[in-house]
């Protein structure tokens, strides 16, 4: 994926190049060469037939990840990728013995890893864009790629099933050397968790412009590529290792039961909520056990099959859960369930249809989650101190005053910081100390009503806007 996001920005004039020398030959005597058909294009068409088809590939990037091609060339070129993986491991261990960066070797690695890939996997490539760009006519011309690989052995030799080789050597060395230094961040791309993560990547001062309704964004300034996706996807994609880092709720990792695959690096203090079982209030049912072997309509179906199946062995019942993915709360009242479970934050919605919680299953926020096979985690560890600051920052204000010596220790236990408060002596006032610590920002009135009681003065509340701790 990370490959495909740079081959867009710096790759695809070679892409196109590559398959104008594939799909000609030399007796149609078009290009004499890469450089001649670069020329040739830019003069006829303008610099832009450069970036021709180069808008699906972006607007479909995720969905190419799990695509199956119809063309069986295409699938032998699929198969290739072992090479890139495999020569990898094996560039990166070879190089990492002649004292080169970590960066050099990742960088130089994955170039020669794209290298032996495309030596492999270019005969095929070749014999597919000829098959898939011939004229659409009864009866074809190659009505197999078999039939397209003999006539290229036959016409051209060897020699041929290279043709395009150069422009693709020069595009994919330097994009896949590059795209293995790209961090891959899920965000979510809508509602509220939206709106609070795209607050939180300011705060941490991660950059980057993202054009309307694409769901993908390069950052300006560290090597990350934001990945913009439904919330209740992210686990899966993260513990797939589709994507290295990702922020979603509790309630999504369980449901997706890819806790075992993720590692939650840190809670982020917002989607505060509950996953409760409820009921009518006035309904015949009014306990969680009670509702064994009735209607469940949830969106968390996962879930909520774990919940009733040890019951329904208990009870000797079977519970019908039946999946909805919105409007839970109107389940009940429409007929279609004895009981429901959901998310409830302040519970307006649930009152307001005619229910009440009878059980907590789980309380859940959202999180911020890593593959635990990752090869990024330097930057996930400087991303994770950026976040970590500025929640801090929210959370937290700095409070400053004054006191007098012999009521430092009554004002130490109003302010004892997050460890310890900062102190030291004022020279102008004998006998008299400054005194720095954090408070919780939500108790700074109270601290200060409490610091004055015991003799502070000029006491001082700043706000912050990041930190590190």
């Amino acid at each position: 994926m990370a490959s495909g996001i740079t081959k867009l920005v710096v790759g695809h004039p070679f892409d196109t190049i590559k398959i104008r020398m594939q799909t000609t030959s030399k007796s149609d005597g078009r290009f004499k060469g890469p450089l001649d058909c670069f020329l040739k294009t830019v003069s006829r068409e303008g610099p832009r037939a450069l970036y021709k088809g180069a808008t699906p590939p972006l607007q479909h990037l995720l969905n190419k990840l799990k695509q199956d091609y119809k063309c069986n060339t295409t699938l032998e070129i699929k198969s290739w990728f072992f090479v890139f993986w495999g020569s990898y491991e094996v560039f990166t261990k070879e190089l990492s013995k002649l004292n080169m960066t970590d960066g050099t070797v990742t960088f130089v690695a994955g170039g020669l890893s794209a290298t032996a890939f495309w030596a492999g996997a270019f005969p095929s490539d070749v014999v597919k864009n000829r098959y898939m760009t011939q004229p659409d006519v009864s009866p074809k011309k190659f009505p197999t790629p078999t039939s397209v690989a003999r006539f290229v052995y036959k016409t051209e030799g060897l020699a041929g099933f290279y043709r395009g080789f150069l422009p693709s050597f020069l595009r994919a060395f330097p994009t896949n050397a590059s795209a293995v230094f790209i961090l891959l961040f899920a965000i979510p791309k809508k509602g509220r968790l939206h709106e609070q993560c795209l607050q939180l990547l300011s705060g941490s001062d991660i950059h980057f412009n993202r054009r309307t309704r694409q769901d993908i964004a390069l950052c300006t300034n560290l090597p990350i590529a934001l990945i913009f996706l439904p919330a209740s996807d992210i686990p899966k994609y993260v513990a797939e290792g589709n994507v290295d880092l990702g922020i979603s709720g509790q309630d999504m990792i369980v449901e997706s039961e890819v806790q075992d695959k993720v590692t939650e690096i840190m809670e982020l203090e917002f989607g505060k909520c509950r996953l409760c079982v409820q009921v009518p209030v006035k309904g015949e049912y009014q306990t969680i056990e009670q509702l064994a072997g009735k209607r469940i309509v949830t969106s968390f179906d996962a879930f909520a099959r774990k919940v009733f199946e040890p019951i329904d062995q208990t009870a000797g019942t079977k519970t019908t859960i039946n999946y909805v993915s919105g409007s839970v709360e109107a389940a009940c009242a429409l007929g279609l369930a004895d009981g429901i479970i959901d998310l409830v934050e302040s519970g307006e919605t649930m009152r307001a249809a005619g229910l009440h919680d009878i059980h907590t299953l789980l309380n859940t926020q959202s999180v911020l989650m890593s593959n635990k096979n990752s090869h990024h985690q330097d930057l996930i560890d400087k991303i994770t101190s950026r976040i970590r600051g500025v929640i801090a920052a929210n959370k937290y204000v700095l409070c400053t005053y004054n006191v007098e010596r012999v009521n430092l220790p009554r004002a130490v236990q109003i302010t004892p910081g997050r460890q310890a408060p900062t102190v030291s002596s004022l020279d102008s006032h004998e006998g008299w100390v400054a005194v720095s610590a954090m408070i919780e920002k939500k108790r700074k009135g109270e601290i200060m009503d409490l610091l004055t009681e015991v003799g502070a003065t000029d006491i001082m509340v700043v706000a912050f806007t990041n930190c590190r701790v």
